[in-house]
């Protein structure tokens, strides 16, 4: 068995039949390219941390008991006055027309304010029936001092008002743009003509936008891909045929990954939307290998047909294991208990082994039709030479360097690993959901508006639950909602709380009295007692609103209510007390999540070095290969704590990509370097060839690569653009680490092996 398993050769067999080959692929293509066209995208922030977990269990029991949890349409409405006659008249038709528009449930507004219910329970509306006449001066104040308006629904400074619409859930992403374009239509035309400025947000609304940015960020992915790895075969190849098989079987592994997580079921995610774009730059960087080696066999002579099958066989061994360690590494994802992350590890792994199998059979087919139609001038590309010689030559003297003082370099490797870790190990976790929304969105700005003038879109739900088959008395309640109510608005962050016990408060006021107020409450059926209220499920829910902040400063807010809440539990021992909301469980989510992740890492590492260990039958092999691709992975850690980016999630995702990838480098070093010593090269000259050799290869590679993932870096997601960040400060640091310390750690370790053999053979001799 060869070091590629055998896999490499199915190259061999393609190369020998290539126009079966080829028919092949094409009657596979054609389907899987028609699946293609058929996936769809996912937009629900929520997913980013579903899982199996009880937390999570518990946002969907609160979620199921008051469904329009997080179903808000947010309507904001700017003016220098808001308080003209004309405004507050076209605002009023606003607040009844959005009833009619396509999906809406209700609206509350300051047009719903009443005043207290008296002691008959008759609750007369703040604003008349007629405006014309009205002291707006004094209307205005007394929206300014209704509990329920100012600074809720109405801003302290009278220039905002909040509309908050309703809507009936809308999985699929084409009904929830009819209802988005109703409400603009609607917002528009009853504000047409007038000074007022309307901004729309919300989930569905992030929905939309993620969408959209995901199909972009698709586009600009591929598309940029594409174009520069292309760009960048012309350059080194000089020949468009070249160009041709990097290209083919690039397009082709794009389909078929698609095709297959259409097949699968799956959608394109906000981390998935990255496979496409990591097939092509895998495809890509393993064509080159190929396709180099190609290349030295037809300058050095050879005719097509040899040279594509010595390729195959001396390079398509590392092909292999470089897919399997990138596999190997996706596939420990699959180990993290949430599907977002699972779900992209099993997608990407799948996509490289597409990657490999479609580069490993379409390449040598491909170039046996076309460079078997070339003449031997052709073919050899003596112009070529002169890019790759040089190149080879930059590399080789860079190899020279090394090797001169392998120690030299050994120890500044080891110096900027153990600097490098130690900050990394002492970088704080980041997270907030906002980062997975496209930068500067319409969305964005209104959450941010909301937040200043209206103390927060996110919230703390707490969840109060009777059992259920005993019948809620009243008094308790009351009494156990009010407890609770004053816990979360005693919290840091929290700069309100909405509950039934601010409406028994202001009721009160009016003159009800406390035991009629549950009756009531339960007789209004009001859309915004059922937020707060379920006496079908014998619970009450209490939300403490505050502005979005980094998970890091929500997360001890939300372990002190945990400590307050052991006394609730222990006053009330029947009731029972659960805080969550998506902004407190993707907080805590992330914090486990990291710590997951850097688990699966850890598991991709050692399952790496030991693949490498047995596929060369080398323990040092392996070592090699640990210390030269964990530096990256410490670099980027100290990087990301040095700028005060913080550990998000999505940067240990980064990190066990990188590290499958630059696994590859080593993995082509150490492939080449043994079958240099296995032609009895000694230590140095073998490694001066392979630095010579391959250098260029990884080079050119590793560009190709930084460049795929740099179309990141346009993203309109910021999670997408920091991903991409990472990626490419992981595939430089790894390529400058298996290019300098990589050479000098073997010559180092092998060398001085070498000649103590030497010396001892001659003292024998």
């Amino acid at each position: 068995m060869t070091r590629g398993f055998g896999l490499e050769k199915l190259g061999l067999l393609a190369q020998r039949f290539p126009w079966a080959t080829l028919a092949v692929i094409a009657a596979l293509t054609v389907p899987l390219a028609f699946a293609a066209a058929k996936v769809e995208f996912s937009s629900d922030i929520r997913e980013i941390f579903r899982s199996g977990t009880q937390e999570y269990r518990n946002l969907q029991m609160v979620e199921k008991q008051y469904p329009q949890t997080g179903e808000d349409v947010l309507l904001l409405v700017q003016a220098p006055d808001l308080f003209t006659r004309d405004n507050l008249k076209q605002l009023r038709e606003l607040h009844l027309n959005l009833h009619f528009a396509e999906g809406v449930k209700h609206v509350t507004s300051m047009f719903s304010a009443h005043d207290a219910p008296d002691v008959s329970g008759n609750a007369e509306a703040v604003f008349p029936m007629d405006l014309d006449g009205v002291n707006l001066a004094a209307l205005r104040e007394t929206l300014l001092g209704h509990p329920f308006v100012s600074d809720k629904l109405l801003s302290a400074d009278a220039e905002t008002a909040l509309f908050v619409v309703a809507i009936e859930p809308r999985p699929k992403i084409e009904d929830l743009r009819v209802v988005a374009d109703d409400l603009r239509k609607v917002t528009d035309e009853a504000l047409a003509g007038t000074d007022m400025q309307a901004e729309l947000s919300g989930v569905a609304f992030f929905r939309l936008e993620i969408v959209g940015a995901l199909i972009r960020d698709q586009r600009l992915l591929i598309g940029a891909g594409f174009a520069v790895s292309l760009i960048i075969c012309l350059l080194f190849f000089r020949s468009p045929v070249y160009a041709l098989l990097a290209g083919v079987p690039a397009g082709i592994a794009v389909l078929w990954t698609l095709g297959l997580t259409e097949l699968r079921g799956q959608e394109i995610t906000v981390l998935t939307g990255v496979v496409p774009g990591l097939v092509t730059v895998l495809v890509f960087a393993s064509s080159l290998h190929l396709m180099f080696g190609i290349k030295r066999r037809l300058v050095a002579g050879d005719a097509p047909q040899a040279a594509i099958v010595s390729s195959v066989r001396d390079i398509g061994p590392a092909c292999v294991l470089a897919a399997m360690t990138t596999a190997i590494a996706l596939l420990s994802l699959t180990l993290v208990p949430h599907t977002l992350v699972s779900g992209f590890g099993l997608t990407a792994a799948i996509g490289t082994a597409v990657a490999f199998l479609v580069t490993i059979m379409v390449l040598p087919a491909l170039g046996t039709v076309l460079l078997g139609r070339q003449s031997r001038n052709e073919n050899s590309g003596r112009t070529l030479d002169h890019v790759f010689t040089g190149t080879g030559v930059v590399c080789g003297r860079l190899g020279r360097a090394i090797l001169a003082r392998p120690a030299l370099v050994l120890s500044a490797g080891l110096l900027v690993a153990v600097a490098a870790g130690i900050l990394y190990a002492t970088i704080s976790p980041s997270y907030q959901y906002r980062d997975y929304l496209p930068a500067n969105s319409q969305s964005s700005r209104v959450m941010d508006v909301v937040d200043t003038e209206f103390g927060g879109t996110e919230a703390i739900l707490l969840h109060i639950q009777w059992p259920k088959d005993n019948a809620l008395d009243p008094d308790e309640v009351l009494s156990v909602v009010a407890d609770a109510h004053e816990t979360l608005e005693g919290l840091p962050l929290v700069t309100r709380a909405v509950s039934v016990h601010g409406i028994e408060t202001w009721m009160e006021r009016g003159g009800l009295k406390r035991e009629q107020v549950l009756s009531f409450l339960e007789d209004a059926k009001s859309p915004l007692i059922e937020r707060m209220l379920s006496v079908d499920n014998n619970s009450a829910l209490v939300s403490g609103y505050f502005p979005a902040v980094d998970a890091s400063e929500l997360v001890p807010v939300l372990e002190a209510l945990e400590l307050d809440l052991e006394a609730l539990r222990a006053a009330n021992p029947s009731v029972g007390f659960i805080a969550t909301g998506i902004a407190p469980h993707s907080a805590r989510a992330s914090y486990e999540m990291i710590i997951e992740l850097n688990r699966s890492l850890l598991i991709a590492i050692g399952l790496n070095i030991l693949l490498i260990g047995l596929v060369f039958w080398s323990l040092r092999a392996g070592l090699y290969s640990m210390l030269t691709n964990v530096l990256p992975i410490a670099v980027a850690g100290a990087i990301l704590h040095l700028t005060g980016a913080g550990l998000q999630f999505t940067c240990v995702v980064a990190f066990t990509i990188g590290f499958g990838i630059a696994v590859d480098n080593a993995i082509h070093i150490l492939n080449y370097y043994r079958l240099m010593r296995s032609k009895g090269e000694a230590v140095r000259p073998a490694l001066e060839e392979t630095i010579a050799t391959i250098g260029p290869a990884l080079a050119v590679g590793c560009l190709v690569l930084i460049v795929g993932f740099g179309g990141t870096v346009l993203s309109e997601l910021p999670s997408l653009r920091l991903f991409g960040e990472v990626v490419i400060m992981l595939l430089a640091a790894a390529l400058l680490a298996n290019l300098l310390v990589l050479p000098a750690l073997i010559a180092f370790v092998e060398g001085r092996s070498w000649r103590l053999g030497q010396q001892s053979k001659a003292a024998r001799q």
